[in-house]
């Protein structure tokens, strides 16, 4: 059985958010050969937290335009955020339990 969340301040939510964008930032910058095959990134992460039940939902959006000749992909892309999610929760169960 997972513990439930700690109290979780305008902070926590902030620093999750950040962690979160700049894991899949991260993430996606060590797949591709060089920085020059992405054109723009966009990550967009969206952090509610409802206090009385004390269910964290965190969202994201990634938009990223490639160079044609990137390798990168949309179900690359998928994996990298799937893999994302899954350090996030670590992160929030080491830190936020």
């Amino acid at each position: 059985m997972v513990s439930k969340l700690k109290k979780l301040s305008e902070d926590d939510l902030a620093d999750i958010s950040d962690y979160f964008s700049n894991l899949i930032y991260k993430k996606i910058n060590y797949t591709v050969d060089s920085p020059k095959e992405i054109i723009n990134m966009d990550v967009d992460i969206n952090v509610s937290y409802n206090e009385d039940d004390g269910e964290l939902d965190v969202d994201v959006d990634v938009d990223i335009q490639p160079d044609e000749l990137s390798s990168l992909s949309d179900e690359i892309i998928e994996e990298l955020i799937d893999e994302s999610y899954d350090e996030l929760d670590e992160y929030i169960n080491e830190n936020y339990r």
